[in-house]
């Protein structure tokens, strides 16, 4: 990669931008998945609750994990195969959102981009398990460029 890791370098000092990389991971239960899978694999038409979304940039928008069949189901069937107990307020997923400050992630290259969330990704499947991941993907059509990684506990 050309100025350094992750361009670190192109940031200059004078400008007293620190870059930070965003790690957000919440707890969701069961009847939250259907809202997740729609927002995160953009199958609605309109996004009343997030406005920043650019339909003509999602197009733009790309998978590393496509998941092979709806949350739900990815979810039911990971629960079902590891045997566990379900309670009604259990947690069946994690939703995890990893980002940077917009001044880091808009000053990268393309190639950059790719390689930070390349990275990214590779660091959640050390942490939590390849295996238990079963969507990662790059929302391109917001503001600021970010993924959402999604995981069963």
């Amino acid at each position: 990669m050309a100025g350094g890791p992750l361009c670190y370098r192109r940031l200059k000092k004078e400008e007293n931008h620190i870059p930070y990389a965003i790690l957000r991971l919440e707890k969701r239960k069961g009847q939250q998945t259907a809202a997740i899978n729609k927002h995160h694999e953009r199958t609605k038409e309109t996004y009343g609750s997030n406005p920043d979304i650019d339909h003509d940039r999602t197009k733009l928008n790309y998978h590393l994990i496509r998941p092979s069949r709806l949350y739900r189901q990815e979810v039911e069937e990971r629960i079902k195969a590891a045997g566990c107990k379900v309670r009604k307020d259990s947690v069946k997923f994690i939703d995890v959102l990893i980002g940077a400050t917009p001044e880091f992630i808009n000053a990268l290259s393309e190639e950059d981009i790719r390689e930070y969330f390349s990275r990214a990704l590779k660091f959640m499947e050390a942490e939590v398990g390849k295996e238990n991941i079963f969507s990662a993907v790059v929302h391109r059509d917001e503001r600021t460029q970010h993924m959402h990684i999604c995981f069963t506990p």
